[in-house]
């Protein structure tokens, strides 16, 4: 503390002359009772450090015990809500471009199956088959079954350009001593 007399106190109204200045606040020059005062209010928000502190720190155990609940968790999650968003339109939106395709696909291959049902019924109903005539039906049915599950007519590709952001984590450094002061 130094004393000085040659200005009034800096506290707005006070004409009591200053006998203190406050060693954090060189220009502040204080009068004993604003002194006090002033200290208090420091004092306060000193506290106020402290439990923001013991606060933090609180904050830090709940990380160590379950760091899935650290931001960059949070920042991940985010990224994996909308990717999937993302993939769920995109999914709709190929749906229903592929629906009127598949809805006129299935009754073509239909009547081509009544046909051989009809052709097989036909044959079973005249007792005039042979071994052939069953392989041939057999495969006639199972190339109808393939082309019911991927016809030839149309596909779906994928497109090999990304339409979701990956995400990377990149480390630059690590908190140190130095960067604390």
């Amino acid at each position: 503390m130094t004393t000085s007399t040659n200005r009034y106190c800096c506290i707005k109204d006070c004409k009591i002359r200053p006998t203190t200045t406050c060693l954090g606040c060189s220009e502040v020059l204080y009068c004993g009772p604003h002194h006090k005062q002033h200290r208090d209010d420091l004092h306060a928000e000193l506290l106020q450090v402290a439990d923001n502190c013991n606060q933090f720190l609180e904050e830090i155990k709940v990380l160590i015990h379950n760091p899935q609940k650290h931001a960059l968790m949070k920042n991940i999650d985010e990224w994996e809500t909308q990717s999937i968003a993302k993939i769920r339109q995109m999914a709709k939106e190929s749906r229903e471009e592929v629906l009127p395709y598949v809805k006129n696909f299935i009754p073509r291959v239909e009547t081509k199956l009544a046909s051989l049902n009809a052709e097989v019924r036909q044959n079973l109903d005249d007792c005039d088959f042979m071994d052939t005539d069953i392989e041939n039906s057999t495969k006639e049915l199972q190339r109808l079954k393939a082309i019911l599950n991927d016809p030839p007519d149309f596909t779906v590709q994928q497109d090999p350009t990304e339409f979701i952001n990956k995400i990377y984590l990149k480390v630059e450094g690590q908190l140190r001593d130095e960067e604390k002061n």
